[in-house]
């Protein structure tokens, strides 16, 4: 039996992004990746101060508190996805100057 080969055959590795379109993903990425350790360290420090693992489990928001975390997510969302917006925004100016150069 013929051992195939471990890895893609070829000089280099198959390019499916351009360089840009990673650093986009990167930088979402990164930010995800530092909210998420910033807050596994902030619950496991509220659940270390009050020693109630099986209270947080248990807990049900009020309408209020809803109303908070849902405004809280939807920035969060936004400064998340700042690098697409940017970049979306930054083709409308340019359609939108486009259109006011045409005779």
């Amino acid at each position: 039996m013929t051992e195939r080969p471990r890895k893609a055959q070829g000089p280099e590795r198959p390019v499916y992004f351009n360089q840009s379109d990673v650093d986009r993903v990167m930088a979402v990425v990164l930010a995800l990746a530092s909210e998420v350790a910033s807050l596994r360290d902030r619950l496991d420090t509220h659940e270390r101060v009050t020693d109630a693992h099986e209270k947080v489990e248990a807990y049900l928001p009020d309408q209020e508190t809803i109303t908070v975390r849902d405004t809280w997510r939807e920035a969060y969302i936004r400064r998340l996805f700042r690098v697409f917006t940017e970049d979306i925004e930054d083709l409308r100016r340019q359609g939108a100057d486009i259109h006011s150069k045409e005779p």
